[in-house]
C-alpha cells in the first residue's frame, strides 16, 4: 500500500516515476481534474475501480468508476476531485484486479 501525489510536468520535460500497483494504493493532492497514466505490461487486461464516496441526490450510493486497462498497453484516464474521500484525508483509493506488471503515475 502506498500513497502518491501528482508529479509536476515541466516545460523542459522530466522523467516520470512510475509506481508499482499494489493493494491499498491511494492518490493524494487531487484538487482539479488530473491525468493518471497506467502501464499494463502483462498478458491480460486489468481492472481499476474507484469507489467515490457519498450518495446521489436521491440517496443511492455513488456508482463505482471502473476502467479496463488492456494487456500490454499504456492507458490514460482522468481523476476527478469528486473521487476524494473526506473521511480518508481526501485520498482517492485505487482498487486493482491484479497488480503484477502494472505501474501507474499521476501527472498534475
Amino acid at each position: 500500500m502506498a500513497t502518491h501525489g501528482p508529479q509536476v510536468a515541466v516545460v523542459n520535460g522530466a522523467a516520470i516515476t512510475m509506481h508499482p500497483a499494489a493493494a491499498g494504493d491511494k492518490v493524494s493532492g487531487i484538487k482539479k481534474t488530473t491525468r493518471m497514466t497506467v502501464v499494463n505490461d502483462g498478458d491480460s487486461s486489468v481492472t481499476l475501480t474507484i469507489d467515490p464516496p457519498g450518495t446521489t441526490e436521491y440517496g443511492v450510493a455513488n456508482p463505482a468508476k471502473t476502467y479496463t486497462i488492456p494487456a500490454t498497453s499504456t492507458f490514460q484516464l482522468l481523476l476527478l476531485p469528486s473521487y476524494r474521500d473526506p473521511a480518508d484525508s481526501n485520498l482517492i483509493a485505487l482498487s486493482w484486479s491484479a497488480t503484477t506488471d502494472v505501474t501507474w503515475a499521476v501527472i498534475g
